[in-house]
């Protein structure tokens, strides 16, 4: 009988060395490669899921439409889709820095196609609590999410100050920070598209819609898109509404008569522009007391507009200071302002792609002279029919507003050939 030989006994270190090197080895052979790098985008950040309209529910809010305004029934037919709705966080620029920026995308649940993307920028908002992606019950928000079951993709910005950025100061009737936020939602929209983090097609068509300081930024992004910038798309057509283009009008407006109706309009532009440092006069210069002291914690973000209103004087003499209200236009103590209103401006220009203008003739915040004045630039320019100015006869800038967007979208769904 043959005996099998004991094993030979290992001292304690050598068999420690022994078992690294086998399961040492035999690690290395096994360890899997490192996860890839996430794809580095320019713009976008991340994205949520928030809420999904069936073709119902959207027939049955047009159908609603429809009572109030006729002119909607035609949209009613257009309605193919659901849609989903996500909140997108993205980067833009601000003085120097990158900030996280937020706005809603509206998608239509079709499976296949591609299809035309709108941006929709919402009019004067001062309360965090009705940004675009926080007040997902407003009526015209919800009416513009449903805009994509007739075949686009939709945008709105929040704007900065508002959604994710409501940590700072929302740079009001700043053009190069509002343009770059708008702009910068389209690309980051473009990064989800094409990396398919969303089930939805761009045939790289863009629509610009916007209302009062929606009309403003619309035509602002639609010139900087168009005529300066390199990005790879471009706006095919662009509805502006009631617009303060040339703030310089719409300021001496305001200061023209005894009252003026809307003061947290007044106060707006001169807080935004005494934070982003345009004008480094104290508020004072610019307010009486003791409305000069109270103005940054007006606009916290904790008040809307009508609250804002009722914490001022629509009387103008009483809410500005009587140096700036008599020298505005020649003063040199407010050069800076006079300087920040000419650069925050947008004039007409030789434009090759359609544009409709809109404002109510009987507008008492926002002047319809400033729609007329640019659009006579337009046409100086050499603009011609490229450029169509509708007053909206008899209306004011509320009843104005949403027969502007019903226009816009039944133009936008005419050049679709829907």
């Amino acid at each position: 009988m043959k005996t099998i030989s004991a094993v030979p006994h290992l001292s304690k270190g050598l068999f420690l060395i022994l078992i690294i090197t086998l399961f040492g080895t035999g690690c290395k052979k096994n360890t899997l490669p490192p996860d890839p790098e996430p794809p580095a985008y320019q713009s976008y950040v991340s994205h949520k899921y928030i809420a999904t309209y069936s073709v119902d529910m959207i027939k049955n809010m047009y159908s609603t439409l429809q009572l109030a305004y006729p002119d909607a029934a035609p949209l009613t037919e257009k309605v193919q889709y659901g849609v989903n709705v996500y909140k997108v966080v993205y980067k833009t620029p601000f003085q120097g820095d990158d900030v996280n920026a937020s706005g809603l995308l509206c998608v239509p649940l079709a499976g296949k196609g591609s299809f035309s993307m709108i941006s929709f920028q919402n009019g004067t908002n001062t309360a965090h609590a009705d940004a675009p992606t926080v007040n997902l019950s407003n009526p015209l928000f919800q009416y513009l999410h449903a805009t994509a079951s007739m075949g686009y993709i939709m945008l709105i910005p929040d704007y900065l100050g508002f959604g994710e950025s409501e940590q700072m100061f929302h740079p009001y009737l700043h053009k190069k920070s509002t343009v770059a936020s708008i702009e910068n939602l389209v690309v980051a929209v473009s990064e989800m598209i094409a990396d398919e983090l969303i089930t939805v097609k761009w045939n790289n068509d863009l629509y610009l819609m916007g209302y009062s300081q929606g009309g403003w930024s619309t035509l602002s992004t639609t010139y900087n898109i168009n005529q300066v910038t390199s990005l790879p798309f471009k706006v095919k057509a662009a509805v502006c509404g009631a617009g303060p283009y040339s703030l310089s009008v719409v300021q001496n407006f305001m200061f023209e008569g005894i009252t003026y109706p809307k003061p947290v309009y007044m106060a707006y532009s001169g807080i935004s522009y005494h934070e982003l440092g345009l004008i480094t006069n104290p508020l004072t210069d610019y307010f009486n007391e003791p409305y000069a002291d109270n103005l940054p914690s007006y606009f916290n973000g904790q008040y809307n507009g009508d609250e804002i209103d009722a914490m001022l004087n629509d009387t103008v003499a009483v809410l500005i200071n009587p140096s700036f209200l008599n020298g505005i236009n020649t003063d040199p103590v407010y050069e800076d302002f006079r300087n920040a209103m000419a650069d925050n401006s947008i004039s007409g220009w030789n434009t090759s792609i359609p544009i409709h203008l809109y404002h109510g003739t009987a507008d008492v915040y926002v002047p319809n002279t400033t729609s007329e004045q640019v659009y006579q630039e337009f046409l100086d320019a050499g603009a011609g029919d490229n450029v169509t100015y509708f007053p909206l006869e008899g209306l004011d800038h509320t009843t104005a507003a949403v027969p502007t967007i019903l226009n816009g979208l039944l133009w936008f769904n005419q050049l679709e050939g829907k």
